[in-house]
């Protein structure tokens, strides 16, 4: 879309005109320069800026939900934020990756195709270190990961790609599985190296440890749900996953089971009292026969009921809610 020039713009443009400072042909040259554009045939571009930016918010909520986890985790300061996001081809990235490194390489049953989560392994080295107990600065390992630091490693994967998906939920909801992990970018073949990839790369410190995390998307996999990224989609999506995340946890807390007890009453008694109770002595309560009983849910008063039976068993029935201030007039905890 052409820019929209104001009143000023248009009276000094055309005052440049009739005084020669300016003419048609410089005009018409300034155009055509802007009309020609580069564009790399074997580096086309398949993402827009608003799917750039909607992959930027989506990212950050994972960077924010990653911090928070890995800082309880560890127990120490860890910090993630995007360090950019870039159209590159897969086989670009497979050369910039490091040797060895830690490579998984997912998908999901919703999603067409895999995609790669690479971590520098200092940043590997470093969680199995505070996992393990120790301080965290296991120094720059130029090894690959053995049996157990795997092992350690593989629980940590499934919970940081349960939170990417958790940041996709805006968007696309789908369920990712490990399918294998890799130290070599070598053995990563899972697209041709001419296709287009979107590539996140990450600024992780834990501690005094800094080093790069990155999440490749190939443009095969986006493509199905390409249209829904956008910023408009992110927002009402947004919404939309509210209202869902309420409504299964009202389904939640429908189901779960609550401790109800009908009080009879109370009584005071001392430990002598107590240690010469025999069979057939009577301990009097501090309520009378025809008195409502306290029900308490979970421990907190909250009914008055009568005491009877319903069909053969022994009942309550509920008379009356108990008020806030009764509570606190009759000072119940």
């Amino acid at each position: 879309m052409a820019d929209i020039l104001s009143q000023e713009e248009i009276d000094a443009l055309l005052n440049a005109l009739s005084s020669g400072e300016l003419s048609v042909e410089e005009i018409k040259e300034e155009e055509e320069g802007k009309k020609i554009k580069e564009y790399d045939f074997r580096r086309p571009s398949k993402f827009s800026k608003e799917q750039i930016r909607v992959f930027d918010m989506v990212h950050e909520n994972f960077a924010r939900s990653l911090s928070n986890y890995l800082s309880g985790k560890l127990r120490t300061f860890v910090n993630v934020n995007i360090a950019s996001v870039d159209q590159i081809t897969f086989g670009e990235f497979l050369r910039s990756v490091p040797s060895p490194s830690f490579i998984v390489v997912f998908s999901a049953s919703e999603l067409h195709g895999n995609t790669i989560l690479e971590i520098n392994p200092e940043i590997v080295y470093t969680i199995v270190d505070r996992l393990l107990g120790g301080p965290g600065t296991s120094g720059r390992l130029n090894r690959s990961p053995t049996d157990i630091e795997m092992s350690v490693m593989k629980k940590e994967v499934n919970v940081i790609l349960n939170l990417l998906s958790g940041a996709w939920e805006h968007i696309f909801s789908f369920t990712p599985t490990v399918e294998s992990i890799e130290t070599n970018a070598q053995f990563v073949q899972i697209a041709p190296q001419s296709e287009m990839s979107l590539l996140v790369t990450l600024f992780v410190s834990v501690g005094n440890v800094e080093a790069f995390m990155n999440v490749c998307w190939l443009s095969s996999t986006l493509e199905p749900f390409a249209e829904r990224l956008s910023t408009q989609a992110w927002f009402v999506k947004k919404g939309e996953v509210k209202t869902e995340e309420k409504r299964k946890l009202e389904e939640s807390l429908e189901s779960v089971f609550v401790e109800l007890v009908a009080e009879l009453g109370r009584s005071t008694l001392t430990l002598r009292d107590f240690l010469h109770l025999e069979e057939g002595d009577v301990i009097r309560l501090d309520t009378k026969r025809d008195e409502d009983v306290v029900v308490r849910i979970q421990g907190k008063p909250r009914f008055f009921g009568r005491m009877g039976k319903f069909k053969g068993y022994k009942a309550v029935k509920v008379s009356r809610v108990i008020h806030p201030e009764e509570l606190e007039k009759e000072g119940w905890q």
